[in-house]
């Protein structure tokens, strides 16, 4: 029988996010890709975006890795039922854009 695959994704959050759950439900939806240089060039361009408008400061953002586990009933019940974090088995921050 074989195990259920797991995946890893790439994101990004504000650096001065200090919650105590990070995956918590904020209202703001998360962005998610499959490797982190796409992640990357939509961080740099949400950066552009926000230099481009005066009176907008640019505030550092982490790259981040994440690991799901791997997927089952059980997981995508918990992740339908809970938040994100039911469903990642490891957090890297990878990176952070100042």
């Amino acid at each position: 029988m074989s195990q259920s695959p797991s995946y890893t994704f790439y994101t990004y959050s504000l650096v001065n996010d200090h919650r105590d759950d990070r995956w918590a439900y904020t209202g703001i939806p998360g962005i998610f890709f499959n490797d982190a240089e796409s992640a990357r060039r939509d961080l740099l361009e949400l950066r552009r975006d926000v230099e481009s408008e005066q009176g907008c400061k640019w505030s550092p953002m982490r790259l981040e890795k994440i690991e799901t586990l791997p997927v089952s009933k059980e997981c995508i019940l918990a992740l339908l039922n809970s938040d994100m974090g039911a469903f990642v088995k490891s957090y890297e921050v990878i990176d952070v854009i100042d």
